[in-house]
């Protein structure tokens, strides 16, 4: 089949190669971009106003999306004309010359690489006007577009659609050229939104829908819901050149309402993924969120959050358990050891269980709080926990600060994480005083030729302090000892304080062109849908720039493979090509870290990821580690080997498409 990229909504790394881009590591540019006025090209006629006016806020000089962006504009032009119905975009794209720029063209508009204002109409978009080379992830072009939108096309409703890459709660819409780069924090988007609508007049918008990834985040919702009715966004990364609905920009004309909108497009949206061979549709988890709800929500959240600090010293253990528990997006982690650290806001508010009696209730306020301000939602099976918001929630007590110093989040959930972090303190290395194991040494409960069993126990009592537990395999890779698989390990399995993981001998590894399977190290965390395992490898494309992407798969109960996505910093990519590296996790220093392996494979559309038991007689060490809410690390290990006459391994494969 012909691969191209798929499109993607979310943040991605300038400088290194893996990670999203945020606030700390974009330059924003200082003074304020002067919008040229030529001559407008189109001459719109709007009276009496029209019943809907959906205005575009189109950042497509980007990285990686822009041709998919295009193609969704491109398909729009196939909606007959609305006589009651505006459609507006302010479209930015890379220089001609970028690896970005779009091979897809807008019909009615020659290529250009500058801002331009279109208009939907005729069956082709119409130029507006020129506004030269400006940054849209700056909060005065985004509040001048809605002014001259409003303007140019009154309505008696407005709905906007801001699309780009997104990344929670950290903003988006990331404009990387001319004349700067910048992005959109939560706080620009409300500035640039909130003054577009003074100077137009406008009251509130009827939806403002964030095609874009991560943006159903609490953060941005809470920031966002006075201005508009609804909002429309997904909580986990979004892909390809369907992401905005044609069926639902034309049921505009029957002057439907912001929810009824935001429910057609992302059902659309939850149907074109589904249809992908590469399962990444098991991925969805979109929202339709009431505006007017978020007060209420934000209200319930604080008086959670003053409930809980009262007795943060005795529930911070039960709040950390339930962070490691919740539903987190994006998760996994990546050469530079970063997470985003966003977890589904009632999926957390489940896992708090053993409280006092006020912080129950003030709890489940919360929780009612959030179902009534999401109206809608598209989940699949790897999402199927999804309530409708992720929240910024970190799971390294070193992450936070520029996030409460900035006051990213709403006031209340800026009080509970300062309340939690500061009673949890800093963590350490090793047992210590801290939850830890009786001794190093795992016991092997059960191995026979299909696995191995081992257990490890804990000190007295230090159970309860435990926000974590995984098992690790470790073996000789390449000359080097890897951490080959990094699965879930249960506490209190057997005994009290007990911690008990098992393996099937099984790697993970990649292939293609019929090559050989390549082990790579893999991280794998649960989820109600099954478990999500993450790996990495460095890319080489045949021109361009390298990178580092990121393999992410589903897989169910019984081991199948259910989706697949390869992403780079959580956007996918095509590998048309060119040179695939795996990395191994290698202890550097006492620390796992990341180091590209010593053998390659061609990157090609045939990428397969596959199941190989490993030889008989493999030595292995296999381990509990632990985590606790301090942030302290123990591990107790044992030494065996791949026993002989395991069968019916092995054989399950995915193509990546």
């Amino acid at each position: 089949m012909t691969h191209r990229a798929h499109r993607v909504r979310t943040g991605l790394a300038l400088v290194t190669a893996v990670g999203c881009l945020s606030a700390a590591g974009v330059a924003q540019v200082a003074s304020a971009t002067p919008i040229a006025s030529p001559s407008p090209v189109y001459v719109a006629v709007a009276d009496p106003p029209a019943d809907w006016t959906l205005m575009i806020y189109d950042v497509a000089d980007t990285q990686n999306i822009a041709d998919d962006m295009i193609r969704n504009l491109a398909a729009f032009t196939q909606i007959p004309d609305m006589s009651n119905v505006n459609v507006v975009a302010l479209v930015d794209l890379p220089e001609r010359s970028a690896p970005d720029y779009p091979r897809a063209t807008l019909p009615g508009v020659a290529p250009f690489s500058t801002a331009k204002l279109l208009v939907l109409g005729g069956g082709r978009w119409n130029e507006v006007r020129d506004y030269g080379e400006v940054s849209m992830g700056r909060a005065d072009v985004l509040s001048g577009f809605i002014e001259e939108a409003a303007g140019r096309f009154p309505a008696d409703k407005y709905g906007l659609v801001m699309s780009d890459h997104g990344n929670g709660a950290d903003g988006g819409y990331y404009d990387v050229g001319a004349p700067g780069i910048a992005h959109l924090t939560v706080a620009d988007m409300r500035a640039g939104v909130l003054r577009g609508m003074q100077a137009a007049g406008i009251d509130e918008f009827e939806f403002i829908d964030h095609d874009a990834c991560l943006m159903a985040n609490y953060e941005t919702a809470s920031a966002l819901g006075p201005l508009t009715r609804y909002m429309v966004a997904s909580e986990e990364i979004t892909f390809g050149s369907q992401t905005l609905s044609n069926e639902a920009l034309a049921s505009l004309g029957q002057d439907i309402d912001g929810a009824e909108w935001g429910r057609l497009n992302n059902e659309a949206y939850a149907t074109y993924a589904d249809r992908n061979s590469s399962g990444w549709g098991k991925f969805t988890a979109t929202s339709v969120i009431d505006g007017q709800q978020m007060t209420v929500l934000d209200d319930a959240v604080e008086s959670f959050a003053l409930a809980a600090t009262k007795h943060m010293d005795e529930i911070a253990p039960e709040l950390g358990r339930a962070r490691s528990a919740a539903l987190e997006f994006v998760r996994g982690l990546d050469p530079d050891g970063r997470s985003m650290d966003l977890i589904d806001l009632g999926d957390f508010l489940r896992h708090v269980r053993d409280v006092p009696d006020d912080v129950a209730v003030a709890r489940d306020a919360v929780f009612a709080a959030l179902d009534r301000a999401v109206v809608d939602q598209q989940t699949r099976q790897a999402t199927q926990q999804a309530t409708g918001l992720n929240v910024f929630f970190p799971k390294n007590i070193q992450d936070p600060q520029r996030y409460i110093d900035s006051r990213i989040g709403p006031p209340g959930w800026t009080t509970l994480l300062s309340a939690y972090l500061d009673a949890v303190g800093g963590g350490s290395s090793g047992g210590g005083a801290g939850s830890g194991f009786v001794s190093d040494e795992a016991s092997i409960l059960e191995q026979g030729p299909d696995g191995i069993l081992v257990a490890g126990q804990l000190r007295a009592g230090t159970a309860n302090n435990l926000t974590g537990a995984e098992t690790q395999v470790h073996t000789q890779l390449g000359g080097r000892s890897v951490l080959l698989v990094d699965l879930p390990a249960y506490v209190n399995s057997g005994a009290p304080g007990q911690i008990e993981g098992s393996w099937g001998y099984q790697a993970v590894a990649l292939s293609s062109g019929g090559s050989s399977p390549v082990p790579v190290s893999t991280v794998f965390f649960g989820q109600a849908g099954g478990l999500i395992g993450s790996m990495f490898a460095h890319y080489e494309p045949p021109s361009g720039f390298a990178s580092d992407v990121e393999v992410r798969l589903l897989l169910t109960g019984d081991g199948k493979v259910a989706g697949l996505t390869v992403n780079q910093g959580g956007a996918p990519i095509s590998l048309n090509g060119g040179v695939l590296t795996p990395y191994d996790l290698v202890l550097v220093n006492g620390k796992l870290t990341y180091v590209r392996g010593s053998t390659s494979l061609r990157a090609g559309n045939d990428l397969q990821v596959s199941f190989p038991r490993l030889a008989d007689g493999t030595a292995f060490d296999i381990g509990l580690v632990v985590t606790d809410v301090n942030g302290s690390v123990d591990g107790a290990f044992v030494s065996a080997e791949v026993q002989p006459g395991g069968g019916g391994q092995g054989r399950a494969s995915l193509t990546v498409p």
